[in-house]
């Protein structure tokens, strides 16, 4: 098996193909990685708009029922959603730099980089799914690729381990001098 490695045969090929994949994955991860960072970003400096813009159709929906509304409790509603929008994208925004840190490092650790990835982005939509199910829905497509494109990413570093293990072994028992017949 060392020898597929050594004279460039199928070996190296296959190992060729799997470190495109990770050069793939690395661009997919510091793509969702900046792209994270990018949008929770802006999310967090525009949190009191977004609330307030949340908030309208209701207070206007209580004003049309002639309800009066305590300005007071208005504002400690509104300050708080305001902390949690930013509290959440905050978190968001460390995930981002996570995805970036797992990009930089896939080729010197595929397998945890790609893994961690792949948990974390599910397990983040999952998260968000709970706290708003219309997150579910929104870029659901693009959501189904990036998962795909870092399943795919898992099974390629995994593969690329398998090879490097192999072929480091193989390095080592070729050095062995030949057993006595």
């Amino acid at each position: 098996m060392s020898d597929a490695f050594s004279d460039g045969g199928l070996g190296s090929l296959a190992q060729s193909a799997r470190t495109k994949q990770l050069k793939s994955a690395r661009g997919i991860l510091l793509f969702v990685g900046i792209l994270t960072i990018l949008v929770n970003g802006g999310m967090i400096i525009f949190a009191e708009s977004i609330v307030d813009a949340q908030m309208e159709p209701e207070l206007q929906e209580l004003r049309s029922q002639n309800k009066v509304i305590n300005p007071v409790k208005l504002k400690e509603i509104r300050d708080g959603a305001v902390r949690a929008t930013r509290f959440v994208d905050g978190i968001a925004v460390v995930l981002g730099f996570v995805f970036v840190a797992c990009g930089m490092l896939v080729y010197k650790y595929p397998v945890a980089a790609t893994v961690i990835a792949l948990v974390l982005y599910v397990g983040c939509a999952a998260v968000y799914g709970v706290l708003d199910p219309r997150t579910l829905a929104a870029g659901w497509w693009m959501k189904i690729i990036i998962v795909v494109c870092l399943f795919k990413a898992v099974q390629a570093a995994l593969a690329y381990e398998s090879e490097r293990k192999s072929e480091a072994a193989g390095g080592v028992l070729s050095d062995l001098p030949a057993a006595p017949a």
